[in-house]
């Protein structure tokens, strides 16, 4: 079973292949819903607004981590991102964003990018 993995941006925790798409919210929200059921969601949500919003609009609790994130060899990535980067950073804890504010991708991860052809270093 891929596990499924929730963040609040669009990084790249670890090698591998990633591919990402953009989805609408109610997708993504679907998404989220059905992980939980299946005990299959893992929260590396560091903000407590988005983890507010992700639950708003999914109706599944979401637990604030700001632990790094681990991903398995495989993976499907929720990703739950502000449209911008808040200009100022010292009031992150008092920056309340709208729904409107969100936007929502998914990606698949798999660490054996092997069978793909990929830049490697030659040093």
């Amino acid at each position: 079973m891929t596990v499924t993995i929730l963040l609040n941006s669009a990084m790249m925790p670890d090698e591998g292949l990633y591919i990402l798409r953009r989805v609408s919210r109610e997708f993504f929200a679907e998404l989220v819903a059905d992980a939980h059921r299946r005990s299959n969601l893992q929260s590396y949500i560091g903000y407590p607004e988005t983890a507010q919003h992700i639950e708003k609009i999914s109706g599944v609790p979401i637990p604030v981590n700001r632990a790094a994130t681990q991903l398995p060899d495989q993976a499907l990535l929720a990703v739950c991102k502000l449209k911008y980067r808040v200009s100022d950073p010292t009031i992150k804890g008092q920056f309340r964003p709208g729904d409107e504010d969100y936007e929502y991708f998914v990606a698949t991860y798999d660490r054996n990018s092997s069978r793909w052809r990929i830049y490697e270093d030659e040093s």
